[in-house]
């Protein structure tokens, strides 16, 4: 998981402002949205189901980066996803991957090996959150319900992350290519 937030710090970190709105064409998400869709997933993933704690983005100071309907970006609109991209910015979604950072790992580092074979249940976890259940989002995440934790973790919170660190990645190349005169 640390390298998750390693390629995450290293390109929230590179990105300009310009380039964390921008689409780097028709369909794609912005890049900010998709970097903030990163976190919040790992945000959801360790605290939520996890530690079956509140997430990060449900506690004061960071209230702000989970608005109103928004999950951890499951299912939302375009204009949705692009509104949270204007409104959370790179530098308050670096604060929060740090913050995070700190408290994810922690968290593992003192989890017993043996609570990583735990079966994941969404349904139940923590009451079985409504937003959970919207139809949208269960279709996101229901094959990830009766799977050890271990391995919940790793799809979501790692191989997850990857996906997108590439897809972000070509977005940027893309972004700057365009940008360039030739």
């Amino acid at each position: 998981m640390n390298a998750s937030f390693n390629v995450l710090k290293s390109t929230i970190d590179g990105v300009t402002d310009q380039e964390w709105t921008s689409r780097p064409y028709p369909k794609a998400n912005v890049v900010g949205f998709t970097l903030w869709h990163c976190l919040r997933t790992i945000d959801w993933g360790v605290n939520c189901v996890g530690a079956g704690t509140d997430e990060m983005a449900e506690q004061p100071p960071w209230l702000d980066l989970k608005p109103d309907a928004t999950f951890f970006g499951a299912g939302l609109s375009t204009e949705k996803a692009d509104w949270v991209a204007r409104t959370i910015g790179r530098r308050r979604a670096g604060e929060y991957l740090d913050a995070l950072r700190a408290q994810s790992l922690g968290w593992l580092r003192a989890l017993p090996p043996d609570d990583l074979n735990r079966v994941v249940d969404l349904k139940a976890l923590r009451g079985g959150k409504p937003e959970h259940m919207e139809p949208v989002v269960w279709e996101e995440i229901a094959d990830l319900n009766g799977i050890p934790l271990w391995q919940f973790l790793a799809r979501p919170c790692v191989m997850h992350i990857r996906v997108h660190y590439g897809e972000v990645t070509a977005q940027l190349e893309a972004l700057r290519a365009a940008a360039t005169p030739s």
